[in-house]
């Protein structure tokens, strides 16, 4: 395992425009911030997620430093998947290079061909050998309801591509809106049991999708801390030093 590097980033399934709360788009440039990327899948239904909804999405994941793929439902598990993992290797070339910035003045693309190949490869290998910490914020708002069977699956596949990694994983599960006039639900599930409770869950109610992302965000924050403080001298992926012995 890569000692001391954890990635985190939020992974935001939707199929429609928050409507209630703070700006999704505020709330994901805030986690950017703090080192967690936001993506967003934003699932079309009968054709057509809607023009505000994509838009939405789009800014969602700009703001996030992240990805946004509009796909019908069938493709929701193989997207998830995917973008997962271009998520990991987006949020280490950021770091990449800004820390190639500190060290040699320039990012990766204008070092050397042979330094260039070092870099990348670095790259590929701490994809697959850090920790990482991914919060997933599932819209429960009545539109989802005939898609949750359909979620269930795909978070039951992405689980398991996750387990096929060198590294550790942890998911996080948020959904909103709560089912008691919460505006989200940040839940404490293992692994194993995150598919099946995500697939009974009733859907219902609006979509304070920018609540959603601050808890999303809050969870993740807080077992950054929690772990930085166990660990003692860990390192983050928002932490300088990992590239000195790949430069130069």
């Amino acid at each position: 395992m890569w000692d001391g590097v954890t990635l985190q980033q939020l992974l935001l399934i939707t199929d429609g425009c928050s409507n209630a709360g703070t700006d999704p788009v505020y709330a994901a440039q805030a986690g950017r911030a703090r080192g967690i990327a936001t993506s967003v899948i934003g699932i079309l239904d009968d054709g057509a997620l809607g023009e505000q909804g994509r838009r939405e999405a789009e800014n969602i994941a700009e703001a996030g430093g992240g990805m946004c793929r509009i796909v019908r439902i069938a493709d929701l598990s193989r997207t998830m998947q995917m973008v997962t993992q271009q998520t990991m290797q987006l949020t280490l070339q950021q770091v990449v290079n800004k820390e190639l910035r500190h060290l040699v003045g320039q990012e990766a693309n204008a070092l050397p061909p042979d330094t260039r190949t070092k870099v990348a490869r670095f790259v590929d290998t701490v994809t697959e050998e850090a920790d990482v910490q991914i919060g997933l914020v599932v819209d429960m708002s009545a539109s989802m309801t005939t898609k949750m069977t359909a979620v269930r699956e795909a978070i039951r596949d992405l689980e398991l591509g996750l387990a096929a990694r060198t590294g550790s994983h942890q998911l996080f599960v948020i959904t909103y809106p709560g089912l008691h006039g919460e505006d989200a639900v940040v839940h404490s599930l293992e692994s194993s049991r995150v598919a099946d409770a995500i697939g009974a869950m009733r859907a219902a109610g609006n979509t304070p999708t920018g609540p959603a992302l601050d808890a999303a965000i809050r969870a993740l924050l807080a077992s950054r801390d929690q772990r930085l403080a166990m660990r003692g001298d860990g390192v983050d992926a928002g932490s300088e030093g990992l590239l000195k012995n790949h430069v130069g």
